[in-house]
């Protein structure tokens, strides 16, 4: 079993980080593999838009994101973390999200192997954990439009202002290793 941690925050060590490394703690325990990308240290870049991709069934542009790709058709799941910033996921996350289209044929069915689950953890300020349901709702359906099988229920750890408030908040860090055991048996 093998799990890809796609982390789209830019602090290294911060609440998404937190939750995302509780996630795979608890993947692990279940037996499962992780692999980790920190997208802020990647070099990434948009799509294009040159349906490239329908052409030849891989994305012409070549930087990073070919490692993910990698990544995820060997995977039997994804896991999404992001902070929520000005109402949405990172703009780093974003670059990948688009980048996803290349997983789909000229007639858009999906290549992505079935059954691949998923799961998402967003982290916001905010004390209300429904304030972004719709982003959280946009990022499940692009991820249900190229392929990936039903996800888990999202982690939102809300009111997590301070860097390092994920770290104290012993509830999130359960919630988060129960995702990763999840995501684990939902594929054994």
């Amino acid at each position: 079993m093998k799990l890809v941690a796609l982390i789209g925050s830019p602090r290294k060590g911060g609440n998404t980080d937190t939750l995302l490394q509780q996630v795979a703690e608890g993947y692990k325990a279940q037996g499962g593999e992780i692999q980790t990308f920190y997208l802020n240290e990647l070099n990434l870049r948009g799509c294009q838009g040159c349906y490239a991709c329908k052409k030849t069934g891989q994305c012409a542009v070549k930087d990073d994101t070919t490692e993910i790709y990698k990544a995820i058709n060997g995977a039997d799941a994804v896991v999404i973390g992001s902070p929520v910033y000005f109402g949405r996921f990172t703009a780093q996350l974003g670059l990948v999200l688009d980048r996803l289209f290349a997983y789909l044929k000229p007639d858009f069915s999906s290549s992505l192997a079935p059954g691949k689950k998923y799961g998402l953890v967003f982290v916001q300020n905010q004390p209300d954990p429904k304030l972004y349901a719709g982003c959280i709702e946009a990022l499940a359906q692009v991820l249900s439009r190229v392929g990936f099988a039903a996800g888990t229920k999202p982690l939102v750890g809300s009111g997590l202002g301070a860097a390092d408030a994920a770290s104290q908040n012993e509830q999130y860090l359960q919630n988060a290793y129960a995702l990763g055991k999840e995501l684990a048996t939902a594929n054994k």
